[in-house]
């Protein structure tokens, strides 16, 4: 089957899954039919190659974060955490966004996992949203493009996958300059699409609508206490030995590298349990979405497929012969939104365009090279708030009100859609390669 083929397949299988599965509330479950039939019976891999597409890493992630934090959901702690922050903001509740929006990036900027700020804001700045008459997607957008300040350190997770692949390539001996250069140029797309951001959802107009946030709330119980605790610990664990093993401390450093977050919630949602700091069965059936992950689970196997029969390859060398010099960059931004829309933006979007860097400047003379790996990161992150990505499935996992959660769906989309053009308009004015 050629590229072409599968690509045209991939284009009717992502259509039908979306409209028939949110007929029958199974994306999940039809995107996996059509990758195992396309992969199968269309491509001939064999059947343990599909499975292999199973997105094992970000499902457990997910499922790590989620059981923790459901312990925090069901004992009160969250809202407890919402009631403290929201009556200390009463005053100014507007600020609450950028101060979300600050913390995620200096996270990130710690070199931790780029699921570490939506796993400890994401359910604390959608319950303030709740109180203060904000859009659930304004304070999961700020959070999100928040860690888009220090998603590209070169320090980080995704830089250092980002450099194995530009070792082993024909820019080795530039690594840390075109590292350096997606920092900065994703810090300021991160400042840009902010500001763009509160403008568009009147983020001043923010205003506490729930009495309750209005007086001085009840201490936490002794059982909220020992939740709260536990949250410290994750935030401890997960940026303490990554920033002081980035300054020199090596064993700190090694530590860090074992510390994975989705395992070090499934610890500390077991010593919850031990603790019987909630209804373990509660915690299971009722915060972990699993009609979310399944949907993830079966578009990246989809994704997967198509990647395997060609599909990307041919629309970079097609973008690479065809699409005039100034806009090479804006479009590999495009296409590597539209891929992270639908899969793994730093683990496998990244690393798959990046290889197909060199064969595009061979056919297409005077391209910016620092600026086309900046778009293709930048572009990789912006499209993270999808709810087919790991960002929008944690918006998405932690709004428990199924009449909220279920106008959220399109809304992400859209919301990705519209980050990624941001990143597309700012590469074809030429700002990635400025650094």
């Amino acid at each position: 089957m050629s590229a072409s083929t599968v690509l045209i397949l991939f284009l009717v299988a992502m259509v039908l899954s979306i409209y028939f599965g949110n007929q029958f509330d199974a994306i999940g479950l039809i995107s996996m039919s059509f990758a195992y039939l396309i992969g199968v019976f269309g491509l001939g891999l064999k059947t343990s190659v599909v499975v292999g597409m199973f997105p094992a890493k970000i499902l457990f992630t997910i499922i790590g974060i989620c059981w923790l934090f459901g312990y925090a959901n069901e004992n009160g702690t969250l809202r407890q955490i919402t009631l403290i922050l929201v009556y200390r903001f009463r005053r100014f509740p507007s600020i609450l966004p950028w101060v979300f929006f600050l913390i995620a990036g200096v996270i990130c900027m710690t070199g931790a996992s780029p699921y570490a700020p939506n796993a400890v804001l994401m359910p604390i700045i959608i319950s303030i949203c709740l109180a203060t008459n904000m859009n659930p997607l304004f304070g999961s957008l700020m959070v999100n493009i928040g860690s888009y300040i220090g998603a590209q350190v070169p320090w980080g997770q995704g830089a250092n996958i980002q450099r194995g692949v530009l070792e082993a390539g024909i820019h080795a001996g530039e690594v840390d300059s075109i590292l350096w250069n997606g920092f900065f140029t994703c810090a300021l797309f991160a400042l840009v699409s902010g500001i763009l951001t509160f403008l568009l959802f009147r983020g001043w107009k923010a205003r506490v609508t729930d009495t309750n946030f209005i007086t001085r709330p009840e201490p936490m119980t002794p059982v909220q206490k020992k939740t709260f605790a536990l949250i410290l610990v994750l935030v401890v664990l997960m940026v303490v030995p990554s920033l002081l093993g980035n300054l020199g401390l090596s064993a700190l450093a090694a530590l860090s590298r074992k510390l994975d977050i989705s395992l070090v919630c499934i610890v500390l949602a077991t010593v919850a349990a031990l603790l019987k700091l909630a209804d373990a069965k509660t915690v299971v059936t009722r915060h972990i979405p699993w009609n979310t992950l399944m949907m993830l689970a079966g578009v990246s196997m989809l994704v997967g497929v198509a990647s395997e029969g060609g599909a990307v390859d041919l629309i970079g060398s097609w973008i690479g012969g065809n699409v005039p010099t100034a806009i090479i960059v804006p479009m590999f931004v495009l296409l590597s939104g539209f891929m992270s829309v639908f899969s793994a933006g730093s683990s496998v979007v990244v690393p798959t365009l990046f290889v197909l860097v060199p064969s595009v400047l061979t056919t297409a003379v005077g391209v910016n090279y620092h600026a086309l790996y900046a778009g293709i990161a930048i572009g990789a992150n912006a499209s993270a708030v999808s709810p087919f990505s790991g960002g929008g499935s944690l918006t998405l996992a932690n709004i428990k009100q199924d009449d909220i959660r279920e106008k959220m769906f399109l809304p992400l989309i859209l919301s990705a859609a519209a980050l990624v053009l941001v990143a597309a308009v700012l590469g074809a004015v030429g700002l990635y390669g400025l650094v």
